[in-house]
């Protein structure tokens, strides 16, 4: 266990130095000039690798060599994202994530540690996402691209599963992640409106696949729930789609009657198999049963729920509706449940989840001790009935219900998140509750404490208390699931902990730079304590297989060094069009967001992104030609060339200037200059300053944004 314990102090450590180190470019530190920012990251980079290469003979600490040859190829990218903020680059821009994937997936491929792994997927997807979401501009695109793009990454990650999957590629967090994302991207691809219903019937189709396919040929209890659970949110958002369009007594009598058969056909087809599978011993009847339950009680509760409040709200007056919901929710649905100890499972869930929904929708408008008795009639039902699933959910409801309510006694909305806190801490630590529902607590807990962060006191010190009291405790929690060895609480802690330092990124309370400070120190306190632990209790480390840089030596190198040529390119060719290039001004329009990687800019619109009276699709190379005007300014001159193609006969004039750029649909194009990275909290001061843009244009066309001008 004390292993456990070093090994966590050193990842900790390291983790904290790479969130330190971006906190500390994102700030962009105004005291330090270009070359400054130049030069640390490169001596960064060398410093990761000159560390894992130098602990490459320590055998019992080969782990930490490792780590370090990770941490340099995540520090690879943080370069690359400072660069791009010295000379201004799309902000998140997919191309680096592109750049950034290059080196990473190389490692991967030479060294088949899964942490490369891991990190070229996450990449990957970076990339996509701001290739189809860039921050700094709106690209127009038609739903049957956004339709073709759901699908090319649905098949994508099931090619990647299916690999994983019969041991192709050995990853499990490959295998987990691309089951994931290829389920969500085909649910998303079943609401492009194109090709008629086609989406609809191939999400159905595909889902139905799935459905079997973990039902039966590779039976999987998780992954099976999961296409359930979907399934069920594109019935439901379809049955909300339809309510809205078909709103009428007549339809929710009908989705009242479609409810009940849903529910009879459920139970009778379980009842069925149950008979013909009597004398199989095989365990996907029990997974089918559980998915299928799921399946129903989704659909059957969530489409019964609203057809009977959406149809009394027809019938009957508001107030009137809001009691009658209330009672009918405990005498009804929640009372039978109770009671009626003998009822078939999925007809129980159905009628609890119906009414749950029930009683915290009508709970939440009623005045007076009706939420009292609401909570008491769960805090007996979760006595009552001993069903994992059935106390999950009463859990959930306890806590939406308490919440809601305290907020409209409190002072303020701190006072809910400690009180929750406080109970479902406690709550996790009574021994005698089952694993899931500790563990459900113990989600709930950390969740309360991480808004709480999130809060803003008035008072500076509480805010620091409430972040340090954060890290503290699931600092604390670390260890002790660890050494509880307790892989599910240990995985819950860790995901929370990230999320922490993700979340204090764009916490604007608190300056980036001190951030990175503070970050820094606690990086150095533990690192000194695993070592002083390392050291004084004297470990036997097991032995293991020697450290990466000592099997794989000659293929890491050039990798590292392709990774200083990418970044030398950047800057060299960054450089020369600051030297060599055209200088142009241009009229602008700021506002002001936060870069995921590179810190606060200024978004940027020119004049020059509209072609007047022309109409451009969207991902194509422009040529756009700039000619000076009177007052100096440079603007659309009205030629472009588009595809080798002239729009008319073009005869250059001394002052013209061409610029390369990339159409988004409509008159619009983008020159890769709209971004402005500016130290951290100034971006209300330049938006309300600048007003025009001094650029340099290379002899090529790629333009670079040197600075803002207010005349």
């Amino acid at each position: 266990m004390q292993q456990n314990g070093v090994r966590m102090g050193y990842f900790l450590s390291i983790s904290l130095l790479l969130s330190s180190i971006l906190y500390f470019f994102a700030s962009n530190w105004p005291l330090m000039v270009r070359e400054q920012k130049i030069g640390v990251s490169v001596a960064i980079l060398v410093l990761f690798y000159l560390l894992s290469y130098g602990l490459r003979f320590i055998k019992r600490h080969s782990f930490l060599s490792n780590w370090l040859l990770v941490a340099g190829g995540l520090a690879f990218g943080i370069s690359m994202a400072l660069l791009g903020q010295i000379y201004n680059s799309h902000a998140d821009s997919y191309m680096l994530f592109v750049v950034w994937l290059i080196p990473n997936l190389l490692f991967a491929i030479f060294t088949r540690y899964q942490p490369f792994y891991v990190i070229s997927y996450v990449l990957a997807h970076l990339a996509i996402y701001f290739f189809l979401h860039p921050s700094v501009i709106h690209v127009a695109r038609e739903d049957e691209w956004w339709f073709m793009m759901f699908w090319l990454i649905t098949l994508g990650n099931m090619v990647l599963f299916w690999l994983t999957s019969t041991g192709k590629l050995h990853s499990k967090p490959i295998y987990y992640l691309s089951f994931l994302t290829f389920s969500v991207s085909l649910f998303g691809s079943s609401f492009t409106e194109v090709y008629g219903p086609l989406p609809e019937l191939l999400y159905v189709l595909t889902g139905g696949i799935l459905f079997v396919t973990f039902l039966k040929w590779v039976p999987s209890r998780g992954f099976l729930i999961v296409t359930a659970s979907l399934l069920s949110l594109f019935v439901l958002v379809n049955f909300i789609s339809y309510m809205v369009k078909y709103f009428s007594e007549g339809f929710f009598v009908l989705m009242l009657l479609l409810t009940v058969l849903i529910v009879w056909g459920a139970v009778a087809g379980i009842n069925w198999l149950r008979k013909e599978s009597a004398h199989q011993k095989s365990k996907w009847v029990v997974f089918f049963q559980e998915a299928f339950t799921v399946l129903v009680t989704t659909i059957a509760a969530s489409i019964g729920a609203i057809s009977i409040a959406g149809l009394l709200f027809l019938i009957m007056e508001e107030e009137t509706v809001i009691d009658l919901l209330f009672f009918l929710s405990l005498i009804g649905f929640i009372g039978p449940v109770v009671f009626m100890r003998g009822m078939n499972a999925t007809v129980r869930y159905t009628l609890l989840t119906m009414g749950y929904i029930l009683g915290v929708g009508s709970v939440l408008f009623l005045e007076g001790a009706y939420w009292i008795i609401f909570l008491l009639v769960l805090l007996y039902v979760w006595k009552a009935v001993s069903a994992i699933p059935a106390r999950l959910l009463t859990q959930l409801t306890f806590l939406v219900v308490l919440a809601a309510k305290l907020d409209e006694y409190l002072p303020s909305f701190e006072y809910v998140l400690m009180i929750i806190f406080a109970t479902q801490l406690a709550l996790h630590y009574v021994k005698q509750l089952p694993v899931i529902l500790q563990n459900s607590s113990l989600v709930y807990a950390l969740l309360s404490l991480l808004l709480l962060t999130e809060e803003g006191f008035q008072s500076g010190s509480m805010n620091v208390g409430v972040n340090l009291a954060f890290f503290a405790v699931s600092t604390y929690l670390l260890y002790r699931t660890l050494h509880q060895q307790n892989k599910a609480r240990f995985g819950i802690v860790l995901g929370f902990w990230f999320a922490f330092l993700l979340m204090k990124y764009y916490d604007m309370l608190w300056s980036l730079l001190h951030k990175s400070l503070s970050l820094l120190l606690l990086s150095l306190v533990f690192f000194i304590v695993a070592l002083w632990w390392d050291r004084r209790a004297k470990i036997e480390w097991p032995k293991s297989e020697p450290s990466l840089f000592m099997r794989k030596a000659l293929v890491l190198l050039p990798v590292i060094l392709l990774q200083f040529a990418l970044s030398g390119y950047q800057v060299w060719s960054s450089e020369t069009i600051l030297a060599n290039g055209k200088t142009v001004k241009l009229e602008l329009v700021p506002i002001d967001p936060r870069s995921l990687l590179q810190g606060d800019y200024v978004r940027l619109g020119y004049t020059i992104s509209t072609l007047d009276h022309e109409q451009v699709d969207s991902g194509d190379k422009i040529r756009v030609v700039l000619r000076q005007q009177a007052n100096g300014l440079h603007s659309y001159s009205g030629f472009y060339e588009l595809n080798g193609r002239w729009n008319r006969a073009y005869d250059p004039q001394p002052s013209d200037v061409i610029i390369n750029g990339s159409t988004i649909g409509g008159h619009q194009v983008e020159y890769g200059i709209e971004s402005y990275f500016v130290p951290e909290g100034t971006g209300l001061e330049v938006e309300r300053n600048a007003k025009y843009a001094i650029v340099k244009i290379g002899e090529k066309g790629d333009a670079i944004l040197e600075s803002l001008s207010n005349q």
